[in-house]
């Protein structure tokens, strides 16, 4: 499914684990049943993700999803060149997601394995909280040798989803292939259970590779055992800027000496799945036209805004013909 592409024929890579999402909305007393923290996610076997889904007994809403995946999406969306490079399975589900990419003209750089497609149920609360359980299948086979130089050729920008951490040095070896091609590294850590095993391997990161990094109020706590302020302070020393995202109450920025606090557009959540993910696309918009730091978070609040008001992770495509206006418009 590798798809020829020529050096520098798009501006933004990403990198991560391709999944096909099957979100759905249940009740409090469904939502107890399921073990584990809710609010995070944590990996389970194909047996129990398809139980989870076949016992809520609600309709299933599909779309093609994964952390890096959403935010490019939303990047395509915007008018940006990309490209992405994952591992899916040679099956029904690989091809929905590569017919899902081609779409919106991404490059698809994904390998596929016999092993099927990584698939997750997003589990939407009454307070509209998700809660995710995953079946990593094809996408834990991406391992760092996956990777090629030409990937990166002629890229501005790479962008990472903290669930790469699961795949031996693959994290490491994407950025340290992004910073050999001369390409910016933006890092989102994705769930605070990653940012909370992976510290130590974290900070080196942040120190020596990443130039933008996306976290939550709970990754950042668990990151740095601070609160979001304290903590943004922290790792914008760290790289070169830090976005911690507050949700409806907006984002912290750190950069240079200062941390900044940028507003949301506070709007009544249907469902939060990929909330951080469009914030990042409209964040790295912003910072790929030479945006300051608060108008790179006002496109974030705009695109995260539209995403918490739909199912899924996937803004209809007249929302986004809205959303190019108000941000194109002003680019």
């Amino acid at each position: 499914m590798t798809k020829n592409h020529l050096p520098g024929s798009y501006e933004v890579l990403g990198v991560g684990a391709p999944f096909l999402d099957h979100v759905i909305k249940v009740s409090q007393a469904y939502l107890d049943t399921i073990e584990g923290e809710k609010g995070g996610m944590q990996p389970v076997d194909y047996a129990t993700f398809r139980r989870i889904i076949d016992q809520s007994g609600v309709p299933v809403n599909l779309a093609t999803g994964g952390s890096s995946s959403n935010t490019i999406k939303g990047l395509a969306n915007l008018g940006h060149a990309c490209a992405l490079v994952g591992k899916l399975g040679n099956d029904e589900a690989g091809e929905t997601f590569i017919k899902g990419i081609q779409k919106l003209g991404i490059t698809s750089l994904l390998q596929t394995t016999t092993t099927p497609t990584g698939q997750l149920v997003c589990i939407v609360g009454p307070d509209g909280e998700r809660t995710f359980r995953d079946y990593f299948g094809a996408s834990e086979e991406m391992c760092s040798s996956d990777l090629k130089p030409e990937f990166f050729e002629g890229v501005k920008l790479v962008h990472i989803e903290g669930y790469t951490l699961l795949r031996g040095d693959l994290t490491l070896k994407a950025m340290e292939m992004a910073k050999r091609a001369g390409a910016k590294v933006s890092f989102d850590l994705a769930s605070f259970e990653l940012a909370s095993s992976f510290k130590k391997e974290i900070v080196q990161m942040l120190t020596h590779h990443v130039d933008i990094l996306f976290a939550n109020a709970d990754e950042t706590r668990s990151l740095t055992g601070l609160t979001p302020d304290q903590g943004c302070a922290i790792l914008k020393d760290l790289c070169d800027i830090a976005v911690v995202s507050l949700n409806k109450e907006g984002c912290l920025i750190g950069h240079g000496p200062d941390v900044m606090h940028c507003m949301a557009y506070p709007v009544e959540p249907l469902d939060t799945t990929g909330a951080g993910d469009l914030f990042a696309a409209g964040f790295l918009h912003g910072y790929l036209t030479g945006e300051s730091l608060p108008q790179c978070a006002h496109y974030g609040a705009l695109t995260a805004a539209e995403v918490v008001q739909v199912f899924g992770a996937e803004i209809p495509a007249e929302t986004w013909q809205h959303l190019r206006k108000k941000i194109l418009g002003s680019s």
